[in-house]
């Protein structure tokens, strides 16, 4: 007893639905014209909705950090006259420039620093950009954060330059360097550093970092500072030039700058993509005439279908983009992606469209074609649409608004595509279907005078046959046999009509032990017959050369059990690959990634790392201070400093600036006894935070309460290391807030980095949810749509084959596991039902044994499934000559996808399925189509 599903119902609905269509045919077309039309105004708000802000692109939207932040930016809001570098986490205007030596030794000597000098003093008072009314020119002095009125002028410098002077008065230790009344961090300074064994002090270091910092809070002054950043940019890129320092560098603006490049590049990939796949397109829609009259068939031949199948996938990503835009919602770059997406899907569409046309005999009028067309091709794009549709719908509950942005609109622009697959192309579909039973030209549409061409008919063949031998059928290919007659009467089909009719099982199918005759002609005036489809399903045209081809020479030869050892043990071999790059997978987004390799901003990521290493600070804050004259309460305070010291990614109390600290080591000094009183721990401390020679630092380290004059929060430092990869990033970040959650007095921490560290831990437990509720999803779809619950098992199987190999062979292929491969991954579950439901959907449909089976479900549907994945690795193929990580992913991610795909669709799913018994799979007779 077969699995009721839902096929037969849908089924019946594209029959019901074939004579509207053609009935419709031009409103089907005009409409969606329209509609693209409308859709199209949104684009007018494309700029207004653009957010490439990748701290909000790839993190989530309800991430840590962005507490962590807001409480820093709260606490200790940003003053352009009050600032010190390193105390404010709000700058959005800002240039950071890092240095090396040419010869990639240390830069303390003397001619290097000079150098460094030289290029400093000349970024701070010689580059200049005009007001608007050009009556004045503003440099860094007028635009610069300060102190007091004063700009940083990266003091570091000359103070390396003196340091033979420099040195007795201040320590040169690393990373917390200083007296012990005026500690100066040297750790964010110098990088790649090596210490003497003896002191600890700072032998050499091969990098170091010039920070200018630009005023923002006025609109008019941040738009100066924008311009005097870009100004220093084309300076640096095109005009300096030194025999002795190396240099990167980064703005503010950089990595958006560097998103945006991304997507200027992408613009002239998809015009030779979609290029490549319109000729792809236009050369297979059209048709060889066989023997006698060889070359193009200029009546069958479809290039206007060909290109409202292209015209198909532009007008869903007009609607799709436009309508969203319209109602408000974002765009980011990492849409650029998806016209690659529609396009791969359309025409797949397309080729299952015309290929099950094809199929179908041209001796029928258009609207029995039309529902032949529908009755298995529907189903079939109905399938992929619905599972690609809710696989991205299913990406949009991540919480990484870059993916909710991509997903969303992918989702629409697939809904799109699939409501004009069925509008806008059968409308066209239907009209070329007219123009080829008129007998018009495919391209200037005239009619074409009887007995130019041949037509490609069965009853050409026959009268061929009977003018000749009869053709004889090989094995697989028997029960296509149709011994053709001289009559071409209805009558001669009334055995046929009332052994259907009479059937009590609804048998859609002639009986393969029955003589099958020749067709006669109807007319598109001929009122539909209740058994319409099923006559064309079997008694079709004779198959084209490659469909020949597949169903005498290649499926038979899959089927040898030579060839049935050799499918298993590759892929045995295939699944191991995969398992172990699945197992051995990496994590993690660099922020050098979201750019193109030869982009400036990818050189200064890879020199930051030199930081990372050693030096990067992590900001503890203090939300509810103790009462520091208690004894016991200032031990606790230390423990919790001690807590955050004693990390695989902190460097202990040498790497920590803390004001208590430093008060202690004052005391220490004065060889005062740390009493428990006021005197010691109000008025002497407040007094030495006053005139200390760190008043500065750490007046902007502590708050406090107006009425009471206590402290009411306070911060410190703790210098970090080991933060160099992804992974460190993220267990780093894990860690120090575990030891922040377990402290009393509401601690609070904060690093620079933490936006990407946050997508790091959210991005493998949000690809196993988005893939399991995928899989399960496609799963139930295949179940309900396939009309065998066996095959809804088999094709969930092909899922998860795909896609542990397209994640395993990605691994190996140097893809990590980040926000960008997410959407990959994403997009590999939906077409990986794509490959594998086809063929299977075909395999049911069809009838015989499970061999006799497999052999159909290839003539069917094998050609337009290697069409479909060819036409897409031909048309990511151009992708591969862009250097940059996200375009590259995407490329490597998708062409894996079709590759294993269409192996698995061709090869592996062929043979699993031949070795399966057919009553196993359960197949209702009404489900066997052709």
């Amino acid at each position: 007893m077969g699995y009721n599903s839902v096929e037969p119902f849908v089924r019946e609905l594209f029959e019901w639905y074939a004579p509207v269509a053609h009935r419709l045919r031009w409103p089907m077309i005009i409409l969606p014209l329209i509609v693209s039309a409308c859709c199209s105004v949104g684009f007018i708000r494309m700029n207004e909705l653009r957010i490439d802000d990748p701290a909000f692109v790839f993190t989530p939207s309800d991430a840590r950090w962005r507490r962590e932040l807001q409480t820093f930016s709260d606490t200790w809001p940003l003053k352009e006259t009050k600032f010190l570098p390193g105390k404010s986490f709000e700058m959005k205007r800002f240039i950071n420039i890092l240095v090396k030596a040419k010869d990639g030794g240390n830069i303390l000597r003397e001619p290097i620093l000079k150098e460094i000098q030289m290029l400093n003093q000349w970024l701070m008072y010689n580059i200049s950009i005009p007001t608007d009314d050009r009556k004045f020119n503003l440099t860094y002095q007028d635009l610069c954060m300060s102190y007091d009125w004063e700009c940083m002028a990266n003091e570091h410098i000359e103070m390396l330059l003196q340091r033979h002077k420099v040195g007795r008065v201040i320590d040169l230790s690393y990373p917390r360097g200083g007296n012990q009344d005026t500690p100066v961090y040297l750790g964010t300074t110098l990088g790649d550093v090596q210490l003497y064994k003896t002191n600890h002090t700072v032998q050499e270091a091969k990098i170091t970092q010039l920070f200018y910092f630009l005023k923002q809070e006025d609109e008019i002054v941040a738009r100066y500072s924008s311009d005097l950043s870009y100004a220093v940019e084309r300076f640096l890129l095109k005009v300096y030039s030194s025999d002795l320092l190396k240099i990167s560098f980064a703005h503010y603006q950089s990595l958006q700058d560097g998103l945006d490049e991304n997507a200027d590049r992408f613009v002239p990939n998809f015009v030779v993509s979609f290029t490549s796949l319109a000729l792809y397109a236009l050369v297979f829609s059209f048709c060889l005439r066989r023997a006698p009259q060889k070359g193009l068939d200029m009546i069958r031949s479809k290039p206007w279908l060909a290109v409202a199948g292209l015209s198909t996938t532009l007008m869903s990503l007009t609607s799709g983009f436009g309508f969203l835009m319209i109602l408000g919602y974002n765009y980011n770059v990492i849409n650029t992606i998806i016209p690659f997406l529609i396009i791969a899907i359309g025409i797949d569409d397309m080729f299952i469209m015309v290929a099950c046309w094809e199929q179908t005999n041209p001796n029928l009028g258009v609207i029995e074609r039309m529902q032949a067309t529908l009755a298995h091709a529907g189903v079939a794009i109905t399938i992929t649409n619905i599972t690609d549709i809710l696989s991205f719908a299913i990406g949009c509950i991540t919480d990484l608004p870059g993916i909710q942005l991509f997903c969303l609109y992918t989702c629409v622009s697939v809904a799109f595509c699939y409501v004009y697959q069925l509008t806008f192309f059968c409308g066209a579909l239907a009209i070329s279907g007219n123009a080829e039973e008129e007998r018009r030209h495919c391209i200037f549409l005239y009619r074409v005078p009887e007995g130019k061409y041949l037509p490609s008919t069965v009853e050409a063949k026959c009268s061929e046959e009977h003018g000749k031998s009869s053709r004889v059928y090989p094995e697989n290919l028997k029960q296509y046999h149709r011994t053709c007659t001289k009559s071409n009467s209805l009558s001669d089909f009334s055995d046929i009509a009332s052994n259907l009719s009479s059937s009590s099982s609804g048998s859609n199918i002639l009986s393969p032990s029955k003589s099958c005759q020749s067709l006669p002609s109807v007319s598109a005036g001929v009122p539909t017959m209740p058994y319409a489809h099923i006559v064309t399903s079997t008694a079709h045209a004779e198959p084209s050369m490659i469909i020949k081809w597949i169903g005498e020479k290649f499926g038979p030869f899959l089927l040898q059990d030579s060839m049935r050892a050799l499918a298993t043990f590759v892929f045995i071999i295939y699944l191991s690959i995969a398992m172990y790059g699945c197992v051995n997978f990496r994590e993690g987004l660099n922020p050098g990634n979201l750019v193109t390799n030869d982009h400036y901003i990818a050189r200064y990521f890879e020199d930051i790392k030199h930081f990372w290493k050693a030096g990067p600070q992590l900001h503890v804050a203090v939300l509810a201070p103790p009462d520091l004259i208690d004894k016991n309460n200032r031990d606790a305070l230390m423990n919790v400093v001690a807590s955050f010291e004693n990390t695989p990614y902190t460097m202990g109390r040498e790497g920590t600036v803390f004001f208590l600290l430093e008060y202690f080591n004052y005391l220490e000094q004065l060889n005062a006894e740390v009493e428990d009183t006021e005197r010691i721990w109000k008025t002497k401390l407040k007094s030495w935070l006053k005139y200390t020679g760190g008043a500065s630092q750490w007046d902007c380290d502590i708050r406090w309460n107006e009425t009471t004059g206590d402290f009411s929060a306070y911060r410190f430092q703790i210098a970090m290391q080991n933060i160099i990869e992804p992974n460190q990033h993220k267990l780093a970040a894990k860690t120090l807030r575990e030891i922040a959650d377990s402290q009393p007095f509401h601690i609070e921490i904060y690093y620079e980095a933490f936006p990407f560290a946050d997508q790091y831990l959210i991005i493998l437990p949000a690809t196993i949810q988005n893939v399991g509720i995928s899989l399960l999803c496609m799963t139930v779809v295949s179940i309900l749509l396939v009309p065998s619950l066996p095959s809804g098992v088999i094709i969930f199987v092909s899922i998860v084959s795909i896609n542990i190999g397209v994640f395993g062979y990605m691994t190996l292929w140097g893809v990590n596991l980040d926000a960008v491969s997410m959407i990959s991954i994403i997009m590999s579950i939906g077409f990986a039902v794509d490959l594998s439901a086809h063929i299977i959907y075909a395999f049911v449909t069809s009838h015989g044994d499970s061999k006799e089976r497999v052999i159909g479900a290839l003539e069917a549907l094998g050609w337009p499934i290697f069409q479909g994945a060819s036409s897409t690795i031909l048309g990511i193929s151009v992708l591969y000559t862009v250097d940059a990580y996200i375009i590259l992913t995407f490329f490597k991610t998708i062409w894996l996808t079709m590759m294993i795909g269409a192996i698995h669709g061709l090869f592996f799913i062929p043979v699993l399925l031949s070795f399966i018994p057919i009553g196993f799979f359960r197949i209702p007779k009404s489900s066997e189509l052709h």
